[in-house]
């Protein structure tokens, strides 16, 4: 709460009760906090954006050679025989690069959420930007990033001679439900990371091994381990892959009502997170 006291100095007030509102509250609370630092989130957006590839040799292009030079390894595995992903309607390179630019969404939006507040820890201490808007500046890059990347994999489906179907129009819909799986980590990263640092790091070694037991460089259908196969068939986030690279390769896919329950699932894994940032945000300052 805030008033003006008898000599016109603005005094804000903390009451202890302000962050006990319900899950419904935290939401209602974020769009007032980004609403109103808008122009913030654009202009620390464009700030990072242009540092990020203005010392770089190859300047913007690296935006587009990013997720080709990613898969190479895969790609090299591959054509000596090392790696053996199994046979499937759609080429490898297509498969591997659709698989791993979609997966990219979830550690991508993590990391960028989970540091936001530390990397913007001098504005934190200075002024009274909400700390959400801070936390999710960052988040525009992977916006960005989501758009060159179909521009990236435009050029690698002609090239293949493949002509992509009319889901891939969709693709940044597709994807939503990664990016918000990796925000709601991120905003519980961004928290608790301020507290034990070590936390961070961890869940990204955790989803680097995540990664394996996720079709991204192979078919789901070449498992042979029992085991494996139900880790594979029970990790959620198997179809928030498998199913927009079928969609836009094939135009169908299988088990798309499972995709659409993790899709909502993600959306209530958001409003935990921020259920969660908000009862401890008010921690970060003292420990920055």
């Amino acid at each position: 709460m805030r008033y003006i006291d008898d000599d016109g100095i603005p005094v804000t007030v903390y009451q202890p009760n302000e962050r006990r509102g319900g899950l419904l509250w935290g939401i209602r609370q974020a769009i007032e906090d980004v609403s109103a630092s808008r122009h913030v989130i654009t202009k620390l957006f464009w700030r990072d954006f242009i540092a990020q590839f203005r010392q770089k040799i190859l300047g913007y292009f690296w935006a587009l050679l990013g997720p080709l030079f990613g898969i190479v390894s895969f790609l090299f595995l591959f054509f000596i025989g090392v790696l053996k992903p199994g046979e499937g309607e759609i080429p490898y390179t297509v498969y591997v690069l659709i698989g791993s630019t979609i997966w990219g969404c979830l550690p991508g939006a993590m990391g960028a959420v989970s540091s936001g507040l530390q990397n913007q820890a001098d504005l934190i201490l200075r002024t009274r930007i909400p700390k959400l808007a801070l936390a999710i500046s960052s988040l525009a890059g992977v916006v960005y990033s989501i758009a060159i990347s179909m521009i990236t994999m435009t050029i690698v489906l002609l090239f293949v001679g493949m002509t992509p179907t009319w889901w891939f129009l969709l693709y940044p819909l597709l994807v939503l439900p990664m990016v918000l799986l990796g925000t709601a980590m991120g905003l519980v990263l961004s928290v608790l990371g301020t507290i034990a640092r070590d936390l961070t790091p961890l869940v990204t070694q955790a989803l680097s091994l995540a990664m394996y037991v996720t079709p991204v460089i192979y078919l789901q259908s070449t498992i042979q381990n029992p085991l494996v196969k139900t880790i594979i068939n029970w990790n959620p986030v198997t179809y928030l892959v498998d199913i927009p690279r079928s969609l836009i390769c094939l135009g169908t896919a299988d088990n798309a009502a499972t995709y659409m329950l993790v899709a909502l699932a993600t959306v209530v894994m958001v409003t935990l997170g921020l259920r969660v940032f908000y009862l401890l945000e008010d921690l970060v300052a003292e420990r920055l």
